[in-house]
């Protein structure tokens, strides 16, 4: 298996501008700079793209990918990020490799190349754009030097719109995995009932899954996306479905009961790649971070990715006017606050201020507080993999 860690990321990244829409007529090496005049006009159709999909969202369920240039802005700027994306939540959810894997509303195949090249074998794509499935098929059969040992993946397409879509349209299963990547929150946009239709949708999906099998929903970490994402997951768990990550605990989520005003998303440094910062640079856009509101599910009664008394660190550290520095943790019990006093040593030296959101900790020998825990002398954090 090849992986996606930064360097997979990396060799992506550096060869999609040699297979861009427009490559013709502005060829561009592979691992080359992109032209300044190239440059400017991809920046300009991706502030289009950002302000259609973020913005007034003005574009979501729209056909913007049979649009050429958005289809390029789309493969030089979110492609990379998609596929960051995806291959974090795998890591994450140490669900190991998945060989049939079925992407729905796959766009040019971010989604499909990270589980590629953590070892599928066979993928098939389902999206209303046939030159976005075009674009993916040359992606995953030509894979950058390196990151196929054992060939590229056996690729189907399928081009179907996902409102649409029956199940017994699709190649039948099993599949060890079904994955959406920015596709579902573009499903029956606007309706009163949209989470409940995408909980039906992915309901009726159950039946192409292998046994052990998991559902992988990737969405924008918006305010709005990720509290319909956060819905979502709750109604397939009020379903019988099971939560294998980033949740350590199958519960309501209590971020979407504290108020309208509340969420909880991945974030995450990460390795730009030097195409997507130039054209980050380009429109003036924020990339430092990956950010993603995301979740895997399996359809039985199973056991969480959280290890027995580990808790997932849920938000950045926030300084309140007291000047104690806190996180949001979540477990079974909902969410709570771990804090300690700015530059405490005791902190210090557990670890508390090199948390990050996502970690999964175990916290012993804490003082308990109103708000939940203060870290004290003799207080343990342990981390995970450490």
């Amino acid at each position: 298996m090849a992986g996606t860690g930064p360097d997979a990321l990396g060799r992506r990244a550096a060869s999609l501008p040699a297979l861009a829409p427009r490559t013709a007529d502005a060829p561009s090496a592979p691992a080359a700079p992109l032209a300044p005049a190239r440059l400017a006009a991809v920046g300009k159709d991706l502030l289009r793209l950002q302000r259609g999909l973020t913005g007034g969202r003005e574009l979501v369920g729209a056909p913007y990918m049979r649009d050429p240039a958005l289809l390029e802005a789309y493969l030089l700027y979110y492609w990379p990020v998609s596929y960051a994306q995806t291959a974090r939540a795998l890591a994450l959810s140490k669900a190991g490799p998945r060989r049939r894997v079925l992407d729905l509303g796959s766009g040019p195949g971010p989604v499909a190349a990270a589980f590629a090249d953590s070892g599928a074998r066979e993928i098939v794509l389902v999206d209303a754009s046939p030159e976005a499935l075009s674009l993916a098929r040359r992606i995953l059969e030509n894979p950058p030097e390196g990151l196929a040992p054992s060939g590229p993946p056996h690729v189907e397409t399928l081009a179907a719109d996902l409102e649409g879509l029956s199940p017994d349209r699709l190649p039948p299963g099993p599949y060890d995995a079904i994955a959406f990547g920015h596709s579902l929150n573009e499903l029956w946009k606007g309706r009163p009932d949209r989470v409940a239709r995408r909980a039906a949708f992915v309901e009726t999906l159950r039946p192409l899954l292998a046994p052990g099998g998991l559902v992988l929903v990737v969405e924008p970490a918006l305010l709005a996306t990720s509290r319909d994402a956060i819905a979502l997951r709750d109604a397939l768990l009020e379903r019988g479905w099971s939560v294998v990550a980033p949740c350590p605990a199958p519960i309501p989520c209590p971020a979407l009961a504290a108020g309208p005003s509340h969420t909880c998303h991945d974030a995450a440094p990460w390795e730009v790649p030097p195409t997507v910062a130039a054209l980050a640079r380009e429109a003036g856009l924020d990339r430092d971070e990956l950010k993603a509101a995301w979740f895997a599910l399996s359809p039985g009664r199973g056991q969480s990715a959280a290890p027995e008394g580990f808790r997932r660190v849920v938000s950045e550290p926030m300084l309140n006017k007291a000047g104690r520095v806190r996180y949001l943790l979540c477990d079974a019990r909902g969410r709570a606050a771990l804090s300690a006093r700015s530059g405490d040593p005791a902190a210090k030296a557990a670890g508390f201020f090199e948390l990050a959101r996502y970690d999964l900790v175990r916290v012993t020998g804490a003082e308990a507080r109103e708000s939940g825990e203060g870290v004290v002398a003799g207080t343990i954090i342990e981390k995970v993999g450490e």
